[in-house]
């Protein structure tokens, strides 16, 4: 089963997921080891299960606090649930490495072309 996505206007590899009750469009970030991180103000209109707080750094090394929830996601056919924080530092939906655990990655830059499987 596969994942397929594509690159958005700036350049960046994107897939979209069904989070709760809601279609997203995330960036892949493999530098994000995190499962979602999303901006709050999207994480405001989800059906989230608060969980905690949890400390991030950005690319630059800067620390922040985030609030931590599960949501069910969408992810190779069936619904799991998984972590998502949400902050005011994040302008996008971003999916990190954690959710691409057991997963094989495929960002194909010259046909703009991304595409997860599972791998196991």
């Amino acid at each position: 089963m596969q994942i397929y996505g594509h690159f958005n206007r700036s350049d960046e590899p994107v897939v979209k997921l069904g989070i709760g009750s809601s279609r997203l469009e995330l960036l892949v970030d493999t530098g994000f080891n995190g499962s979602l991180i999303i901006p709050s103000q999207i994480a405001n209109r989800l059906d989230l299960r608060f969980e905690g707080s949890e400390g991030f750094q950005t690319v630059t090394g800067e620390g922040f606090l985030a609030d931590t929830y599960s949501v069910e996601v969408d992810w190779f056919g069936g619904r799991i649930r998984v972590a998502v924080a949400a902050s005011r530092h994040v302008n996008e939906a971003i999916l990190g490495a954690r959710m691409l655990k057991d997963c094989r990655l495929m960002i194909d830059y010259g046909n703009r072309a991304v595409m997860i499987e599972a791998s196991y």
